[in-house]
């Protein structure tokens, strides 16, 4: 009797024992993929809300058998168990082409011009669109501008940013729709919207190239001929 009990305290202080040391392990290491706009922290902030998500068995069944969190500017993310303390999270973007601000809040849309998320962050490299007039923004809806004319400016100047990888931090768009960038301390005043854009823009990828550290406003409204080039003016 005695032999028995002493099987069954030790199988029991077993299991005491393994089941303290699966409450208390930790995930140690977690690499993320895909997450070029997402910075870490901020994934991290909604994916372990709760200290106890950062238990490696509560997180990996949270992310297999659970419906995944909604994380700003994430259309969806995969999560893959390494070691017993280490994951890959994979994370796969909403595609943001700029952003506009609404009553406090930051309205990011895409390439068709449809707003895709609504937050308080600001995402690096992706510019602000200034000058427009909206009474309503709705998510899941395209940018209610007054015309179509307008609507095309926005997604052609954001886009053309984008695809030449230009650090704007804002874009200014007028109501006689003339463009100006804004590029850490340079103006750049692009002009009307339908006059060579793309050529002027893909000028400005090359004129940025040897200017560092400067303070002013780059002309580029008209090409001047005499001068074989734009005019830039320091402040």
């Amino acid at each position: 009797m005695k032999k028995k009990i002493i099987i069954i305290l030790v199988i029991f202080l077993l299991f005491a024992g393994v089941f303290v040391f699966a409450a208390t392990l930790r995930i140690s290491k977690i690499d993320y993929k895909g997450n070029e706009k997402c910075q870490e922290e901020m994934l991290e902030k909604y994916l372990f809300e709760k200290d106890i998500e950062r238990n490696p068995f509560v997180f990996f069944f949270l992310s297999t058998f659970q419906e995944h969190k909604t994380i700003p500017f994430v259309e969806k993310y995969e999560v893959k168990m390494k070691s017993l303390t280490e994951f890959e999270v994979t994370v796969y973007e909403k595609s943001t082409i700029g952003y506009l601000k609404y009553m406090g809040e930051n309205m990011y849309f895409d390439k068709d011009g449809i707003v895709v998320e609504v937050a308080t962050e600001e995402l690096p490299g992706i510019a602000l669109v200034e000058g427009i007039t909206f009474d309503h923004i709705v998510v899941n809806e395209k940018i209610p501008v007054e015309d179509q004319h307008t609507f095309d400016t926005i997604l052609n100047i954001t886009q053309l940013v984008n695809t030449y990888e230009i650090p704007v931090s804002s874009i200014y768009i007028s109501k006689n729709l003339e463009i100006t960038l804004k590029i850490d301390k340079v103006q750049v005043e692009l002009g009307e919207a339908d006059k060579e854009l793309s050529s002027k823009v893909s000028d400005l990828k090359s004129i940025l190239a040897v200017m560092e550290n400067v303070d002013g406003v780059l002309d580029m409204k008209e090409y001047s001929q005499t001068d074989k080039g734009y005019t830039f003016k320091k402040k």
